[in-house]
């Protein structure tokens, strides 16, 4: 296209740090339009230019970020960090290169998921063609509107786990339910819960469109409520470590899992959860946790912490926590004390993980 020879890379750099407001809109404009209408020069030409507009980027208005965003949505060479802070940026600069930008990877798209809100999510959910990869990352999130704007999504591909909850979530949620009931490819084996989840209208829909015997679904669903209002409750216990175990891992995804959980559930003398907790930090079993702090509380406790990384200085408020809940534990002081140090000092985590399991086959 000519650039290099018309302009100097050094002056694009010089005009992008002047402190006229002006220059800055109009070299930004310009570079963006350059930029939408093929690929430049060479790879060294499209970075210094990818790098030039990443400086003006802040120093621009909201509609150059808009006018940017849909100008270079549809192109292919666009530079990959500048399309990905616009996909960061607030959602009216965002949509156009979160619907459409082929510059954006699978994994661009999962972390943005995972970092930003629901609104982001929901644009990448209406996305062509994402991947069982991005969609199960979206589904995990349990948000109505984004499951409904991916379920909506024909071209989306979803897993049998992803239909699954999409399913029951729809329990509660009618305009999901309608947007499964029009999926070509939702799974055989879910439509009797779809059924049972919707009304009359929809149910004979559900019928037609799926070709099943709606008379006999709906004797099944009669039976399953029959069962469901005679079965035993189910067992608190259980059921509290079900919620231990997923509110966990809920943490432990966002990156949210740290000492201050450990201490924050012994504090409220939630047990179970910090037992769930440490054992995930700490890389071992639930079941090996609790063995091991049977056998030696203090010193299980110790190799427990340093298997999770937790440092040794949080080790004391995590102890007085435990004395707190009115778990047994010997004191920091004495024999029990040292051997206790021993798991900082004589053990590597991957080291003090070992021996957790190995003192749990001992209880």
């Amino acid at each position: 296209m000519g650039f290099t020879s018309q302009f100097k890379m050094a002056d694009l750099a010089r005009l992008a740090q002047s402190s006229d407001p002006g220059h800055h809109d109009q070299l930004f404009a310009a570079l963006g339009s350059l930029s939408a209408l093929g690929p430049l020069d060479d790879a060294a030409t499209e970075d210094a230019v990818g790098q030039i507009m990443i400086i003006l980027y802040p120093k621009v208005q909201q509609n150059a970020h808009i006018s940017l965003s849909n100008k270079l949505c549809k192109a292919a060479w666009a530079a990959h960090p500048l399309i990905l802070i616009m996909a960061r940026d607030v959602p009216p600069i965002a949509r156009p290169v979160i619907s459409s930008s082929p510059v954006l990877r699978d994994s661009d798209l999962i972390d943005i998921s995972q970092t930003m809100g629901v609104e982001h999510r929901e644009l990448i959910a209406c996305r062509p063609n994402i991947s069982e990869a991005i969609t199960g990352t979206l589904i995990r999130q349990d948000e109505p509107d984004v499951l409904t704007a991916l379920v909506q999504n024909s071209s989306a591909k979803l897993s049998m786990e992803s239909f699954a909850t999409c399913v029951r979530v729809s329990r509660r949620v009618e305009s999901l339910r309608a947007k499964l009931s029009q999926r070509d490819d939702m799974p055989r084996s879910l439509i009797p819960s779809l059924f049972a989840y919707s009304d009359e209208t929809m149910r004979q829909e559900i019928a037609e469109r799926f070709d099943v015997d709606g008379n006999h679904l709906s004797s099944v669903v009669k039976d399953a409520i029959a069962n469901k209002e005679t079965a035993a409750k189910p067992n608190p216990d259980q059921k509290m470590e079900n919620a231990a175990r997923a509110l966990v891992e809920k943490l432990a995804q966002s990156e949210r899992l740290s000492s201050t959980i450990i201490v924050k559930s012994l504090n409220d003398k939630k047990i179970v959860l910090f037992e769930h907790a440490l054992a995930r930090l700490a890389g071992v079993g639930i079941e090996q946790l609790r063995s091991a702090l049977k056998r030696d509380p203090l010193y299980a406790l110790a190799l427990s912490c340093r298997a999770a990384r937790i440092d040794r200085s949080v080790f004391p408020t995590i102890h007085t926590a435990m004395q707190s809940a009115g778990l047994e534990i010997a004191s920091l002081s004495g024999d029990e004390g040292n051997k206790a140090a021993t798991a900082f000092n004589n053990h590597s985590p991957a080291a003090a993980a070992v021996a957790l399991r190995l003192l749990s086959r001992e209880a």
